[in-house]
């Protein structure tokens, strides 16, 4: 299943958009070769060389690329790491809610993919935290795996350790998106992510596994871990940060929400106090 999609991003000219269109209507190569040439560029209109793409996958040369894709997968696998492609087990529902241009065709994890179905709380905090908001983060993280829920967290910085531990301590698998490939993840975030995995946590990553890390893929990350949460809560986000973006993206997509610090424009979002900080559980659904 994981193969067709590789197998087109590795086309030229081929980026998430297309993929979709493509994936959304025909699920395989063959659904492809089977449909009306016509049909199929319709599906890929506005698509700057829609034509040679769709030659592409319609040329047996395709196969080639479908048996790398395959062998590619069978590969990770060996290794552990899953490649999750739509419509396959594992595959989570809550990616769907973004647009095409940010949601990935395919996710890498290692772990226990088990994590993904857990009611979980997305948690997205930048660094640099100050001290108030670092501890409040923690406080949240504290209260809702104390009520069973999960934690969705980054992979990057202090804080996101920090919530991890707590996790851990509680017993709850939680699932840590990389904003890198998997092979590229930082080597201070090695440690903990092999305790969290070993304790039935789980990483993932939309990237290739050799890719970056990139300064600008940090707002694809914070995308996905907002997309994976049931809920959201921002934890004093910088005005145009990855975080900050990606929790506007839940609030207008109609994500339970929940804010420490100010953010006027998150007008139905819990605010986050010392009296409030367990009620965040409950918005996980």
């Amino acid at each position: 299943m994981s193969s067709f999609p590789l197998a087109l991003l590795a086309l030229d000219g081929v980026g998430p958009v297309t993929a979709w269109r493509l994936l959304e209507r025909f699920g395989s190569a063959e659904a492809v070769r089977q449909s009306p040439r016509e049909q199929v560029l319709l599906r890929l209109k506005g698509v700057a060389h829609a034509d040679r793409v769709v030659d592409a996958v319609a040329d047996p040369s395709f196969d080639d690329a479908l048996d790398r894709a395959s062998a590619q997968v069978e590969a990770l696998a060996a290794k552990k790491i899953a490649v999750l492609a739509p419509g396959a087990d594992g595959w989570p529902a809550g990616l769907m809610d973004l647009p095409r241009a940010d949601r990935p065709v395919v996710l890498y994890a290692f772990g226990d993919l088990r994590a993904l179905g857990w009611p979980s709380l997305a948690v997205l905090a930048g660094a640099p935290l100050d001290a108030g908001p670092f501890e409040m983060a923690q406080d949240v993280a504290r209260r809702t795996t104390a009520q069973g829920r999960g934690l969705v967290v980054g992979a990057a910085t202090g804080v996101d350790l920090a919530l991890q531990k707590l996790s851990l301590a509680a017993g709850i698998p939680a699932v840590a998106v990389v904003g890198a490939g998997l092979a590229r993840l930082a080597p201070p975030m090695r440690p903990g992510a092999t305790a969290l995995t070993r304790a039935g946590g789980l990483l993932v990553s939309p990237f290739d596994m050799a890719h970056g890390p990139f300064d600008h893929d940090d707002r694809q990350r914070a995308l996905v871990q907002a997309a994976l949460g049931r809920a959201v809560c921002a934890v004093a986000p910088a005005p145009g940060s990855p975080e900050d973006r990606a929790a506007r993206w839940a609030s207008d997509a109609g994500r339970p929400m929940a804010t420490v610090g100010p953010a006027e424009w998150a007008e139905n979002a819990l605010a986050v106090t010392p009296e409030t900080a367990g009620d965040v559980a409950g918005l996980v659904a």
